[in-house]
């Protein structure tokens, strides 16, 4: 089978479960703003947020130069070394945050802090525990491990609440996070006999400087992406308080759920194959993955943005509370930031692969400058929803700055044609679906009707043009199957 195959079936396999993991993880937020009273939502996502800021702070970089480099050390002692200096690095990480979050809570009297250090520990095992899943080819326990954890999040809130609704402390949504990121990080290291080869006698320091070379400066990457990615919401809880943040973090949440499982979707089935052939045989065998990678995601990436705009006031109001629906734009906005972040991703593959990850700290340090000025402009000149319009400014100029510099090393190509078809069959996808929304029938109705609507014809359009025949055919080898 050919690389291009390859990588298309395994990027086919993970895309179903992750759009279900994201359509999990809208229907957690949706339980949340039902159950819990706004300030309560707003607690749990601050908290939430601020943790998996701090990961990515003080854990982001190992989590990308663990996948940069198991394969290898995998071969070796089967991740003997790897495992055991992952291990101590990790168990520091916990113990200083630990350290951080009981001096916070000792000074703001907030025991959520206290929780928040607990978060932090179980999100990051999972994240680091289930990169490593996929690169060494465990894909199926990878996604059955990431449907598990979201699937408890909605589960263990709801039974802890007992039904109620207007919850008026998020300790049930914490610890349904702890709950499900906890099993599903003891379910990974299980599954790659962590048990039986982590051991701290084993911590290796070249490993360590090697990781460091390649990922340390994903540091400020990762302070620069934390910006990127959470800056806003803490502008519009600074400037609006805390129950417009919770209308904007909910509706947030829909796009930037359902794009994060997209773009994770297929760049686990892309990445591992590119990485594979850039070991093997360099920018020759390479850059076909690399465009074909960005092909798929184009085919699902973008009539997800126009469906989600075309539905995006009957979405809101279908999963929340109906004053949540002052915040449905957020869902639009944020879905086309997305986008422009998932490109972003695919144009950054060069630099890492050639190890020159200092660049990717420049191109994500001005684009984080930017999204702080244009977020705090746009969120005085267009009121809460303007913070999403900061991200779009963003991230677009993040892909603008990316491509502009690595144009010099390679970038990914996509034919003029390609795109048009792309493009043109998502217009008219989401145009059948806002149409859909104008009929006078209940709202339920009209946002089922939109989506079927919205794959139909995205679905006949990308097919007749040709464009996704190939893809097409696949799914329905292996439906037969």
């Amino acid at each position: 089978m050919s690389g291009k195959n390859t990588m298309t079936r395994d990027a086919m396999f993970f895309l179903p479960a992750k759009i279900i993991e994201g359509l999990l993880v809208i229907a957690c937020t949706s339980l949340y703003a039902h159950i819990f009273t706004e300030p309560a939502v707003t607690a749990f996502n601050l908290t939430n947020t601020t943790m998996q800021l701090i990961y990515l702070v003080l854990a982001g970089w190992m989590t990308n130069a663990v996948p940069r480099y198991i394969g290898e050390e995998y071969k070796d002692d089967r991740g003997r070394d790897l495992f055991s200096t992952v291990t101590t690095i990790y168990l520091l990480l916990c113990a200083l945050v630990a350290a951080g979050c009981v001096l916070g809570a000792v000074i703001t009297h907030d025991p959520l802090l206290l929780c928040g250090a607990l978060m932090f520990c179980t999100y990051t095992a999972f994240q680091i525990l289930n990169v490593s899943l996929v690169q060494l080819g465990r894909i199926r326990a990878s996604i059955s491990l990431s449907l598990l954890s979201a699937a408890l999040k909605l589960v263990v809130a709801f039974v802890l609440v007992g039904g109620k609704d207007s919850y008026p402390l998020p300790y049930p949504a914490v610890i349904a996070a702890l709950v499900a990121d906890g099993v599903a990080a003891i379910g990974a290291a299980v599954t790659l006999g962590l048990p039986t080869v982590a051991r701290l006698r084993y911590f290796s320091r070249p490993l360590l400087e090697k990781f460091f070379r390649f990922g340390m400066p994903l540091v400020g990457v990762s302070i620069s992406v934390a910006l990127l990615n959470q800056i806003d919401k803490y502008l519009v809880v600074g400037f609006y308080g805390d129950i417009l943040y919770a209308y904007y973090s909910q509706n947030n949440s829909i796009a930037s759920g359902l794009f994060t499982m997209i773009s994770i979707g297929i760049m686990r089935g892309v990445y591992p194959n590119v990485l594979r052939s850039w070991r093997e045989g360099g920018l020759t065998a390479t850059r076909p993955l690399l465009d074909q990678g960005v092909r798929l995601y184009l085919l699902v990436a973008v009539p997800a943005v126009a469906g989600l705009t075309a539905v995006s006031v009957p979405l809101s109001r279908f999963l929340y509370p109906e004053e949540y629906v002052a915040g449905a734009p957020v869902i639009a906005y944020t879905a086309l930031a997305m986008l422009f972040n998932g490109l972003t991703e695919y144009a950054n593959k060069a630099y890492e692969l050639e190890q020159s990850t200092i660049h990717v700290l420049q191109n994500s340090a001005a684009a984080a400058v930017i999204k702080v000025i244009s977020s705090i402009i746009l969120l005085k000149a267009f009121g809460f929803t303007g913070g999403a319009l900061g991200s779009i400014v963003a991230f677009g100029s993040y892909f603008v700055i990316t491509c502009v510099r690595v144009r010099r090393r390679f970038l990914f190509r996509i034919a003029p044609a390609c795109l048009a078809r792309i493009v043109f069959s998502a217009l008219l996808c989401g145009a059948a679906a806002y149409g859909c929304t104008l009929l006078p029938v209940s709202n339920l109705l009209r946002l089922a009707l939109a989506v079927v609507a919205g794959v139909v014809v995205y679905t006949v359009c990308i097919v007749v043009s040709g464009e996704g025949r190939e893809e097409m055919q696949a799914v329905l080898r292996k439906l037969k199957r």
